[in-house]
């Protein structure tokens, strides 16, 4: 039985700014390698790429010690998502191509005998509803960050919009992940409190929002417990860092059930992907829990 596996696309990002252009393994899907160095019993991948995947990738994902039967080629193009960031730091967003959808189908077995199923679209398109309707029904604690499902492709910009599927998506999910914006953008809300309620009145039952550089909140049906932001020993790029924090989150949520301190392990994780770019050089359990110590 794995402890994890994480459903998505995997993304080639091509990062364009004034100093650099370079291409990364990016997508939800890609963090996911955090969990065998955080010494998950098992962490695995559902995915779509295309016959352009690199070669590179593949080793690398295999290396880190993911379960890689989940991930399919299909089609030519894998995901490619062009991130463009002016001096400023503002970012143009826009998309050459899309990998297939992921369904219901495309689980094996062991991709349900798992005890936490973490959905990250990256786009509205990506994934069915169903994938997160059978993950539940086998009773794996679901979670799903927002993002992709409020973005739509339009002549391969990035647009918002609405979540048309929502209800029927939220009944399915345990946790809920969303910054500022998508939590308010999600369902329409003019106050997060609004908007955490309205969530959790359609099924979730932990909502977790991010800011940016001011730390995150995590809400429950009773509580709300603020957690701080966990300094970098430097700054290199954002990209991730949403990723990193829910994956280290729901591993220490399922063995400590402990709200508050499973904010700062996702926020610890967060701040070493913030020293690079890209899913490389990411910590282990031991280097999370000293970087942590002096928040606890």
């Amino acid at each position: 039985m794995m402890e994890i596996v994480v459903v998505g696309h995997l993304s080639r990002d091509l990062l364009i700014t004034p100093e650099r252009r370079r291409e990364t393994l990016g997508g939800g899907t890609a963090y996911a390698m955090l969990a065998p160095a955080l010494g998950a019993l098992g962490a695995g991948i559902v995915t779509r790429v295309g016959a352009d995947f690199e070669q590179e990738y593949l080793t690398l994902l295999r290396n880190s010690g993911l379960d890689l039967t989940g991930l399919r080629v299909s089609g030519p193009h894998t995901t490619r998502f062009v991130n463009e960031y002016d001096k400023e730091g503002n970012r143009t967003q826009r998309v050459e191509h899309i990998a297939p959808p992921l369904r219901s189908e495309d689980y094996m077995g062991q991709h349900l005998d798992v005890s936490i199923t973490h959905f990250c679209p990256l786009t509205s398109d990506d994934i069915h509803p169903s994938c997160i309707e059978v993950a539940r029904m086998h009773g794996s604690l679901t979670s799903l960050d927002v993002q992709g499902y409020l973005r739509r492709i339009d002549d391969g910009e990035v647009r918002e919009c609405d979540w048309q599927n929502r209800d029927a998506v939220l009944r399915y999910v345990d946790v809920v992940k969303a910054d500022q914006r998508e939590l308010l953008l999600a369902v329409q809300a003019k106050s997060e409190i609004s908007a955490v309620t309205k969530i959790m009145n359609l099924g979730p039952r932990i909502i977790v929002v991010t800011r940016d550089r001011k730390g995150s909140t995590i809400y429950t049906r009773n509580t709300q417990v603020d957690i701080p932001l966990v300094l970098a020993d430097k700054f290199v790029d954002t990209t991730g860092s949403g990723d990193t924090y829910m994956i280290g989150f729901l591993l220490e949520y399922f063995r400590s059930g402990d709200i508050r301190r499973s904010g700062l392990f996702g926020a610890t994780c967060a701040s070493f992907n913030l020293e690079t770019i890209g899913p490389y050089d990411l910590p282990d359990r031991k280097q999370v829990e000293e970087r942590m110590k002096m928040y606890l």
